[in-house]
């Protein structure tokens, strides 16, 4: 009688491979999440910069010169999120602030023309800081 020959091929994994693959993991989700968190905070600075300082500069131009008062009025009531402290009238200072739930970002706007921005969190920020807001809304630098 011929033997018969019973050898198995090895298949799968062995645990110390598995366990390998999931410390990797492990140590990418600790480093990768906490970026991704404060890259999102951030990314919602930005987006907030965006929707105020696209109209301050028409503010700056009604504070200073009464051109264009009515037309930014019209344009805070029409968008969602921006808002201002008053009317718009030449030389009176006034606020432009817009928020995109997350952060907001406030523009005081002098009568003499300066410009001066500041960063806070919204109603929604969640775990976001008003430090991850300002950091998205780049340098807020008065002019």
């Amino acid at each position: 009688m011929k033997a018969m020959n019973l050898k198995k091929k090895a298949q799968g994994f062995t645990l110390i491979e598995l366990m390998i693959v999931v410390a990797i993991i492990g140590i990418l989700a600790a480093v990768a999440l906490p970026a991704y968190r404060d890259y999102v905070a951030a990314s919602h600075g930005g987006a907030a910069m965006k929707g105020v300082s696209s109209y301050t500069s028409k503010a700056v131009a009604c504070v200073q010169s009464g051109i264009g008062c009515a037309s930014i009025d019209a344009d805070v009531a029409a968008v969602a999120g921006l808002t201002a402290g008053a009317a718009f009238a030449e030389a009176t200072d006034n606020t432009l602030a817009y928020t995109d739930g997350t952060c907001v970002i406030t523009a005081t706007i002098t009568s003499a023309g300066t410009v001066s921005y500041a960063a806070t969190q919204g109603a929604d920020a969640g775990s976001t800081t008003a430090e991850q807001c300002a950091k998205g809304a780049g340098k807020l630098v008065t002019y």
